[in-house]
């Protein structure tokens, strides 16, 4: 079994992640899964029906159980609304981190959000294992401006990396961005490299309108 486990609960205040339970299907399909505008560019098919999104989450229990794969809901810790799902599946040295935001009215919380992901972020970072932290997303989506607010950097397109079956493309390309970590490097120089990763997003990338995260 893996032998890393990141932590089952993270809460910044505003924002809480947790693993998905059954109770949380018509919530995912209605917010994320189901909604055509969340999935377009995604390389899953746009569930048809909670039940859809109901095996999803047995899955993402599975992955929990087998700690192969971890997928927590972000919600708004004051209302309990979904925000987002994200998954993060380890093979040390490095790990692929997806995130899916929602794009529906009352449950957007951008900032709040993105403070979160920045505390997961930076807890994996930390960890003496973990060397590369890798997200991928489509060159048409909307994510460009979030994985460099992120702390990633963009490494190169990938040519035909996945299906997007959304738009009928049985392969298309990716971007694939990362944080890297030199074995034994000093956490105090990565917390720097990663500050000024942050705040040098380009002004092109920070007039992004409207974005979605990177997906698994």
């Amino acid at each position: 079994m893996n032998s890393f486990f990141p932590p089952r609960v993270i809460e910044t205040g505003e924002i809480r992640l947790r693993p998905f339970v059954d109770a949380d299907a018509g919530s995912l399909f209605y917010v994320l899964l189901g909604d055509p505008a969340v999935t377009e560019w995604l390389p899953l098919r746009t569930h048809r029906s909670i039940d859809e999104s109901r095996a999803f989450i047995r899955v993402c229990e599975l992955g929990w159980t087998s700690a192969t794969r971890f997928t927590w809901a972000l919600e708004d810790s004051a209302s309990g609304h979904l925000l987002a799902a994200v998954e993060l599946v380890p093979n040390l040295p490095r790990a692929e981190l997806g995130v899916i935001i929602s794009r529906r009215d009352g449950h957007r919380r951008r900032r709040a959000s993105l403070a979160a992901l920045l505390k997961l972020i930076d807890w994996l970072m930390a960890q003496p294992q973990m060397c590369r932290l890798h997200a991928y997303c489509a060159p048409q989506g909307r994510a460009v401006s979030t994985m460099t607010r992120l702390g990633f950097t963009l490494e190169g397109q990938l040519t035909n990396w996945e299906p997007r079956p959304n738009r009928g493309l049985a392969a298309d390309d990716a971007l694939l961005f990362a944080i890297t970590r030199a074995p034994g490097e000093p956490l105090a120089r990565l917390v720097d490299r990663l500050a000024r990763t942050r705040r040098s997003a380009t002004p092109a990338l920070r007039a992004a309108p409207g974005e979605q995260l990177a997906h698994a």
